[in-house]
């Protein structure tokens, strides 16, 4: 197949799919990926200068070919947000109508904003072609995690927005059976039901690392550690508020590996509460963090409070049970779903401090082979459900089916 997707996110920046469409052209397949200027999750969320060169606009890397889209950098703040979100989306979509109709399918590759899988709609409606919309997050959903207010005109807008995108899918993909439940509630829109594809890890994660313990880990007490984004959404301030809890409880130990717009705060109450129990470690290369999960009893996922909470499944979940850790969440929905089907963890209330707390204490009291129950019930259920393999089989479908229906 010829595949264009569109994807406001790709390497350098720190998400996958630049793995999948590799992956892809490693099948067979010829892909080309409308994408942005590298800015989220590079220095200052900026553009690098390197990056700024022409010359870079259009390339072939590892197979596949990969068009830049100018727009505004991340940068800080929600106005830079806004801007980034709305320069990408324009010039992306410019970019989806000047391609002729060399390709038998489109994917739009959706994580937040929505509007980044638009381009690859705006091209199939042009060339009469089919498209898949394979959706992380949801919109305007997203929108309440970050602070917004339903009544607002921006989650309004955005509302109208999201509905339009949706409906316009030819089919639509979703990493948790659960989005099926908000499109069709709370969006009131008619569409066939979704295919489930939820995500895969790493295979780093899926080997041993070598025996190194990370800095700050002490192997003699019982180690729970968050990995990722420590933005809003994540909640990590109930891990700081958890670690307080225990502050008096020598045996454990909290840790955050990561950074993002709370970290600073999060710092900021972890030194009001006068916590020794909580390490902080900053971001780290993926390519170190198996030794940090090794070096961990357990793994922590939070969340806000919002319908993001009950409907999604984190992608850290599937690379912390592919790590074959045990999981403690403090979260509702498919998260607490997927860990009570694998046995392979412990869970309370979505920014539940206490709770979190009260399962931390009552996972330190395990015997370690229970503990090490958990951990191989969390390999077993990522092997079972959650595979490379068994992600780009369905995605292959997906893609085969539409292109059958032209």
């Amino acid at each position: 197949m010829r595949i264009l997707v569109s994807c406001q996110h790709y390497w350098p920046e720190p998400f996958n799919t630049g793995d999948v469409c590799e992956a892809l052209v490693a099948r067979g397949h010829e892909v080309t990926v409308i994408t942005a200027l590298p800015n989220t999750g590079m220095p200052g969320n900026d553009i690098p200068d390197e990056w700024r060169d022409p010359a870079r606009r259009d390339v072939v890397r590892n197979g596949v070919r990969v068009i830049r889209a100018d727009l505004h950098p991340r940068l800080t703040g929600g106005a830079n947000r806004v801007l980034n979100y709305l320069t990408f989306w324009r010039n992306a979509n410019k970019i989806a109508r000047s391609l002729g109709d060399g390709y038998d399918v489109a994917l739009g590759y959706q994580f937040s904003p929505v509007m980044q899988a638009d381009p690859a709609l705006v091209w199939a409606k042009k060339n009469n072609k089919k498209a898949l919309l394979y959706c992380f997050d949801l919109w305007p959903a997203s929108l309440l995690a970050g602070g917004f207010k339903e009544s607002s005109l921006p989650f309004r807008w955005m509302r109208s927005v999201s509905k339009r995108i949706y409906s316009q899918a030819d089919r639509i993909a979703v990493t948790s059976p659960l989005f099926d439940e908000y499109f069709r509630s709370e969006l009131r829109l008619n569409i066939p039901d979704s295919a489930y594809l939820p995500q895969y890890a790493d295979d780093a994660f899926l080997a041993a690392p070598a025996g190194r313990v990370p800095e700050g880990y002490d192997p003699v007490k019982t180690n729970f550690t968050f990995a990722g984004n420590v933005g809003q959404a994540q909640s990590v301030e109930t891990i700081v508020e958890a670690a307080g809890l225990l502050r008096n409880e020598p045996s454990i130990a909290f840790h955050v590996v990561g950074s993002g717009s709370h970290l600073d705060a999060c710092k900021t109450r972890a030194a009001e509460l006068g916590l020794h129990n909580l390490v902080f470690h900053g971001r780290k290369p993926v390519e170190d963090m198996p030794a940090y999960y090794a070096a961990s009893d357990a793994m922590l996922v939070t969340f806000e409070a919002s319908p993001m909470a009950d409907y999604t499944l984190p992608r850290k979940v599937t690379t912390y049970l592919a790590a074959g850790r045990p999981v403690l969440a403090a979260l509702d929905g498919e998260t607490r779903r997927v860990l009570d089907e694998a046995g392979c963890g412990m869970c309370c209330g979505t920014a539940d401090a206490e709770g979190l707390a009260r399962i931390a204490r009552r996972f330190a009291e395990l015997p370690d082979s229970d503990k090490a129950e958990m951990g191989d019930a969390a390999r077993a259920y990522y092997l079972t459900h959650f595979t490379k393999d068994r992600f780009l089989n369905k995605l292959e479908d997906l893609l085969t089916d539409l292109c059958k229906e032209r």
